[in-house]
């Protein structure tokens, strides 16, 4: 049977107290210590959820080396909402958002049937501004610490930035921006654009953009655009990342970065190879690398042809002259080589003559000395042939006692018989 008591008493005589007495008592001791001031907190939002109603409701937390501290439920009603909303601006969606750390100004409720919870009237974004950077400062220092920022403007950038590595989240203006002027570029010139793609803000947009940076160093490609939007500090908070900031300095592909706003100025804008004011400034830069070249190519062609043009009419002009001079230079190698030949035949036929007549007095004298020495003219002389065997005998050794000889004379001939050899 239900008693409607707000005391009970039971067969033990305890004193028991319903659960809205409970939580009545709660409550009115806590009005009664808050007063209904007002606190500033700081928490992590573990959980937003937005009600069709317009109102959103918060799981907080406070979490210290990975361990969790404490926990409550918030809201922020409709029309506060509204306002907060506004106050934000553009940092809204990095604030109202899992994993963010906010200050928050804020009463004490508590509900007989929901409990305890904190009612948020107002969150203080200068902190969470002032929280970016001072971690912003601290990166800076260990960066330059390092060098960081030397490690990547020591790559050399190549002269046409033809394969570009994108790295961006596809969709987004700023991804647009570059790749429509780039692609469609009033030059028409051609360019090979691969697509890495990742998250460009949120708790792990720095982690993605690591391993973007990884690929991308990994497809041979001349450079490496990182780009990004507009957006609030909060949203470009993870461009001031250290290990970003290493990662940069260890890609051995030079890294252009686009990020933000003209007066927004990132970590990855600092170690970068060179660092533009938006994605479609990084843009211009790609495509004028290009012109540049081109314009080059152009005057070293106008230059060739100039100075073609001007080889050409000067070897017309020698060819010209040369076609007179051997036109005429045959014909005066003729005459001066007929003068040559009249000489050398003039030379020829006096030598000749002179040879010719040297050598018939030397045939001359040779006649007559061969007539001398025929052997009838010996013989005249009182000379004779003694023959053996119709032989001449020139050693007398060689006639034998009894041996029959012939003796040829000037006039006749006679026969004898050796009758005796003398030999000294």
């Amino acid at each position: 049977m239900e008693s409607r008591s707000p005391e009970i008493n039971t067969t033990e005589d305890r004193k028991v107290f319903s659960l809205f007495q409970l939580n009545k008592s709660i409550k009115n001791t806590l009005e009664a210590k808050t007063d209904n001031a007002d606190f500033w907190v700081k928490a992590e939002i573990a959980k937003v959820t937005h009600s069709r109603s317009g109102h959103v409701y918060f799981d907080l937390v406070e979490e210290r080396n990975g361990s969790r501290k404490a926990a409550i439920k918030a809201m922020l009603w409709h029309n506060t909402f509204e306002k907060v909303k506004e106050d934000l601006g553009e940092s809204y969606t990095s604030v109202i958002k899992d994993g963010s750390e906010i200050i928050f100004q804020c009463r004490v409720k508590f509900s007989e049937i929901h409990g305890l919870s904190l009612e948020i009237s107002q969150i203080d974004l200068s902190f969470m501004l002032g929280e970016l950077e001072r971690r912003k400062a601290e990166t800076l220092a260990k960066v330059k610490e390092e060098g960081l920022q030397h490690k990547n403007t020591a790559l050399k950038l190549p002269t046409v930035l033809h394969r570009i590595a994108l790295i961006g989240s596809p969709g987004t203006s700023g991804f647009r921006d570059f790749a429509h002027h780039v692609l469609h570029n009033e030059w028409r010139f051609r360019f090979d654009i691969q697509v890495f793609p990742t998250a460009v803000q949120g708790k792990d947009a720095a982690a993605q953009i690591c391993k973007s940076l990884d690929k991308a160093n990994e497809s041979n490609s001349d450079v490496i655009v990182l780009i990004r939007g507009g957006g609030s500090p909060l949203d470009l908070d993870c461009f001031n990342d250290l290990q970003l900031a290493i990662k940069i300095g260890e890609v051995t592909t030079p890294v252009l970065t686009g990020i933000g706003h003209e007066t927004d100025f990132s970590i990855a804008d600092f170690v970068a190879h060179r660092n533009f004011k938006t994605p479609t400034d990084v843009g211009d830069f790609v495509v004028d690398k290009s012109v540049m070249f081109s314009s080059l190519l152009i005057d070293i062609a106008t230059r060739i042809g100039s100075r073609s043009k001007t080889i050409i009419h000067r070897e017309k002009t020698n060819l010209s002259t040369a076609k007179t001079t051997l036109l005429e230079l045959p014909i005066r190698l003729i005459h001066r080589e007929t003068s040559s030949l009249d000489k050398i035949k003039a030379d020829l036929y006096r030598e000749f003559h002179r040879v010719f007549t040297k050598q018939k007095e030397t045939l001359l004298n040779l006649a007559n000395s061969m007539e001398l020495i025929k052997p009838e003219n010996t013989l005249s002389r009182g000379y004779s042939i003694v023959r053996l065997d119709g032989k001449s005998i020139k050693d007398a050794k060689k006639l034998k006692k009894g041996a029959k000889i012939e003796i040829e004379m000037h006039k006749g001939k006679l026969l004898a018989e050796v009758i005796q050899s003398k030999n000294k």
